[in-house]
C-alpha cells in the first residue's frame, strides 16, 4: 500500500484526539479498503503488512495474526466512528474552496447480511454526503440494526436529527448547508427541527398533503391540476393538521412536473412520470427543484459502496463493529471523490478522456483508474497540512 504514510499522515492532521496506536489502525484499514476494495475482513487482513523477520521461515499462521489485528480494531470501543468522522469534515469542505451554500444529501440504505455462523443481520445506514458530479461525497455514516430499534436508547427520528446535529456544527464558518432529503424524513416534527435552527431544506413531501392557505383556504396535494411541464408555487401555507385544525407550521411549497433548466437539454434525461411536491425554505421553485435534483446522487453513491466495495455483503455481527468499518470507509470514498473534481484539480489535465474515450466515467471510477496506474494519493484530496 504506497499511499499508508500520506493516509497516516492525514489521519493525525485531523483526528488529533487518536491515540498513536489507533492512528496507525484506522490507516492501515483506509489504506487497506482503498487497496482490496471490499469490508471483507480476511481480504483486508491480506493487505496488512507482514513483519519483516519471523521467528520461524514460513509462519502457517502469519495472515491470522493480521485478521486478528483488524479484529481487535472493528472492535475497540475506545474509537468513537462519529468523532473521527466529523473531525475530518472541515478538511474535506475546505478543499471544495470558498462555497457559501453546499448542499447536504440525507438518505438511509438497508440491506440484509448472513454471517458465519449462519444468523442473519439486518442493517440500515444512514449516511450524510454533499452532491457532486453526479455521485456525493460522503461526511457522516451510521449504522444502525434495524430489527433492534427498541433495544436502542433513541429512536431513528432522534437518530436522523443527532447525525445531521453533528454534521452542521462542524460547517466552516460563513457556509451553510441546504438539507435534500426524500419522503421519508417528510415530517412536520423534522421540519420543525430544521426551522428552529435556521437551516434550509429542500424536501419531498406526499401527495394528498393537505395545505392550509393563509386566507383559511385547504386543499390536497394533487387536486391542483397539475400537468407535465408546469412549474407552481405556493409560499407561506400551512403543513397538515394537528388534532384536525392547521399546524402552525408555515412552509413554501414547489409543485413541479419538469426537469431542471440545466437538465432540460439532455436527451438522456426524462420528466419524473408524476409532479414532485417540495417544502422547502428557498425563495423561489426552480432553486428549490435545482437543489432536489441533487439528491438523487446519493443514490448512485450508495451503488458504489454496495457494488465496488461490498458494503451490502460485509459480515460483521454488532452495528457497532460496522460503524467502525463505515468510518474508513468514509473517508476512503470521500478522497476518491475529491480526487476526481474538477475544482481541486488533483488528477492531470484530460484525465477523463485518457481512462474512457467512448462513455462518460463518474469520479470514482477515474480516481480509482488513477490509483491503479499511478499507485498514489494525491496531496490535494487530503487535509491541508498532512
Amino acid at each position: 500500500m504506497p499511499w499508508y504514510a500520506r493516509v497516516l499522515a492525514a489521519i493525525q492532521t485531523a483526528a488529533v484526539r487518536l491515540t498513536p496506536t489507533q492512528a496507525t489502525n484506522l490507516a492501515l484499514l483506509t489504506s487497506a479498503i482503498l487497496a482490496k476494495r471490499t469490508l471483507c475482513l480476511s481480504e483486508l487482513a491480506r493487505a496488512y503488512p507482514s513483519p519483516e523477520t519471523h521467528r520461524v521461515v514460513q509462519p502457517k499462521h502469519d495472515l491470522l495474526h493480521r485478521l486478528k489485528r483488524v479484529w481487535r480494531f472493528v472492535g475497540n470501543p475506545r474509537v468513537d466512528p462519529v468523532v473521527v468522522q466529523t473531525a475530518f469534515i472541515p478538511h474535506t469542505l475546505a478543499r471544495l474552496g470558498r462555497v457559501r451554500w453546499v448542499g447536504l444529501a440525507m438518505d438511509w440504505t438497508m440491506f440484509d447480511t448472513t454471517l458465519p455462523t449462519g444468523q442473519r443481520r439486518r442493517y440500515q445506514v444512514l449516511r450524510l454526503a454533499v452532491p457532486r458530479r453526479g455521485r456525493a461525497l460522503p461526511l457522516l455514516q451510521v449504522a444502525y440494526d434495524r430489527q433492534g430499534w427498541k433495544h436502542e436508547v433513541i429512536s431513528q427520528n432522534q437518530a436522523e436529527e443527532a447525525a445531521l446535529a453533528c454534521v452542521l456544527h462542524e460547517l466552516p464558518t460563513g457556509m451553510r448547508a441546504v438539507v435534500l432529503a426524500d419522503r421519508g424524513f417528510a415530517r412536520a416534527s423534522f421540519l420543525t427541527w430544521l426551522q428552529k435552527r435556521r437551516v434550509d431544506y429542500v424536501i419531498r413531501i406526499d401527495k394528498g398533503t393537505l395545505l392550509t392557505e393563509a386566507d383559511g383556504r385547504r386543499w390536497k396535494l394533487g387536486s391542483e391540476g397539475m400537468e407535465p411541464g408546469q412549474l407552481r408555487w405556493a409560499p407561506g401555507v400551512r403543513y397538515g393538521l394537528y388534532h384536525d385544525r392547521p399546524r402552525d407550521l408555515l412552509i413554501n411549497v414547489a409543485l413541479c412536473w419538469r426537469l431542471p433548466k440545466a437538465q432540460q437539454r439532455n436527451p438522456r434525461r426524462k420528466p419524473p412520470p408524476e409532479p414532485w411536491y417540495l417544502a422547502t425554505s428557498l425563495g423561489s421553485a426552480s432553486q428549490a427543484i435545482a437543489s432536489y435534483w441533487q439528491r438523487g446522487w446519493i443514490e448512485q453513491s450508495f451503488k458504489d459502496s454496495k457494488s465496488r466495495f461490498g458494503l451490502a455483503a460485509v459480515q460483521v455481527g454488532t452495528p457497532e463493529r460496522l460503524n467502525r468499518l463505515l468510518m474508513a470507509l468514509t473517508l476512503a470514498l470521500a478522497w476518491l471523490t475529491l480526487m476526481a473534481l474538477p475544482e481541486v484539480r488533483a488528477l492531470p489535465a484530460r484525465w477523463a478522456a485518457h481512462v474512457a474515450q467512448f462513455r462518460r466515467r463518474s469520479v470514482i471510477s477515474l480516481a480509482l483508474a488513477y490509483l491503479d496506474e499511478r499507485q498514489e494519493l494525491p496531496l490535494a484530496c487530503l487535509p491541508a497540512g498532512s
